[in-house]
């Protein structure tokens, strides 16, 4: 939840910067854009807190039902392996490899049986 922390600040820098800005350009008085500024810092500060309060307890209603599903497919995934591991432990069968027959890829040059050379 860390990353959701700055997001108040930045909602009410970027508030503020705009409000400078247009005030700047139709020309208000500093008394003025001071009271205006104040003003626009306090309401986005506030409402940026209610957002990120809001963010905070979705993604804490997320993460909780993750957490709650991986406990619950854990639990199903360790009883199969647990299910697994009973049958193997039962009879196992060996897997042989076939013998080797001694065929050896033909060096260029050379002809294989059939009389042709590659």
């Amino acid at each position: 939840m860390n990353k959701h922390r700055l997001f108040a600040p930045f909602l009410t820098l970027f508030a503020v910067a705009i409000a400078y800005f247009t005030m700047l350009w139709f020309g208000y008085q500093l008394k003025e854009m001071l009271i205006i500024m104040l003003v626009v810092l306090i309401v986005f500060y506030a409402a940026g807190s209610l957002i990120q309060r809001r963010i905070n307890k979705f993604v804490f209603e997320n993460e909780e039902k993750l957490r709650l599903e991986e406990e619950e497919n854990g639990a199903v995934i360790e009883k199969d392996a647990q299910d697994d591991s009973e049958e193997e432990s039962g009879e196992e069968e060996e897997y042989t490899l076939p013998p080797l027959t001694g065929a050896q890829p033909a060096r260029p040059g050379e002809s294989d049986d059939d009389g042709f050379s590659s």
